[in-house]
């Protein structure tokens, strides 16, 4: 059985995930880059699949993040909210970060990868980048995914004299848990032959209804609660498919909210993180282990 690695949205909060499969990584004496035989990620998860399908070690990621987090969310002036285009991050620090590090063509990953973005003008709004994107950026496959409304602004490019607008994958597969194994169903040496470990980046929190219930507190509760938890539904999909004891669904649970852009928690998180890799470290070994590099 091979090893696919699914990782979702969240911002700062994959600072989490990493810790976890550092710790994870110390254990095996490998990294998930060895083991792993596919990946998928949504939005910061897209950083962390594609690290790790470029071969880098969820050591060298973790690093990445922690020295580039105050870059990565670079505020603009407070008066673009009264504009038509709002965002509060500026994106070039981010665009540049992933250009240095993902530097190739889609063709040119190794392994089976799988990023969704959202495509805002074209026949359908969902898109997946994949290996068979060819000569298509890495770094903008990755950039397009980051791209969460309200956080960072759109990403374009022209495609044949027609210009293409992305936004964050997130909008509709926060977790691409689903979009991991409809691709695998695609690849021959795959089908009936892999495990998921899947990483919830957002944790798992209570839900409450929202005090406002006007439009704008609704929209913004659906944003920021609902959007996070799409990949329930896949999580309980793909174990209908390929067995529940084919998944492994990384999640700490949590009693409140982690702003996906609050730095200031970046420690809090990565050590919630490290204490549950202790609380499952001999399930997700036995988990790992039962799976071949070949």
């Amino acid at each position: 059985m091979k090893l696919a690695i699914s990782v979702s949205g969240g911002g700062a909060l994959g600072i989490g995930p990493l810790q976890f499969m550092r710790r994870l990584e110390e254990d095996l004496g490998a990294t998930l880059a060895e083991r792993g035989s596919a990946f998928a990620g949504t939005s910061t998860g897209s950083i962390v699949a594609a690290g790790l399908c470029t071969g880098l070690s969820a050591a060298e990621l973790y690093d990445l993040y922690r020295e580039n987090l105050a870059d990565i969310f670079t505020k603009v002036s407070a008066a673009r909210i009264v504009t038509n285009n709002y965002y509060r991050y500026d994106n070039s620090k981010l665009k540049k970060l992933l250009q240095k590090n993902f530097r190739y063509k889609m063709y040119e990953f190794k392994k089976p990868i799988f990023i969704p973005a959202t495509f805002m003008n074209g026949e359908s709004v969902e898109k997946v980048w994949d290996r068979g994107d060819g000569m298509s950026d890495q770094w903008f496959a990755v950039l397009s995914s980051c791209s969460a409304p309200t956080y960072f602004d759109t990403v374009s490019r022209n495609k044949d004299g027609k210009k293409e607008i992305y936004c964050d994958g997130g909008m509709w597969a926060n977790d691409p848990i689903m979009v991991l194994e409809s691709g695998l169903n695609k690849v021959k040496e795959f089908k009936g032959n892999y495990k998921i470990l899947s990483f919830n980046t957002g944790m798992v929190r209570p839900n409450n209804a929202p005090k406002d219930k006007s439009i704008i507190g609704w929209g913004k509760y659906i944003l920021e609660e609902w959007v996070a938890r799409t990949g329930n539904s896949g999580y309980f999909e793909a174990c209908a498919n390929i067995g529940k004891e084919n998944v492994f669904r990384a999640a700490p649970e949590v009693d409140d909210k982690y702003a996906m852009d609050d730095l200031s928690l970046v420690d809090e998180v990565s050590n919630i993180w490290d204490a549950y890799y202790d609380s499952v470290r001999k399930d997700v070994l036995k988990f790992v282990k039962s799976t071949s590099t070949k």
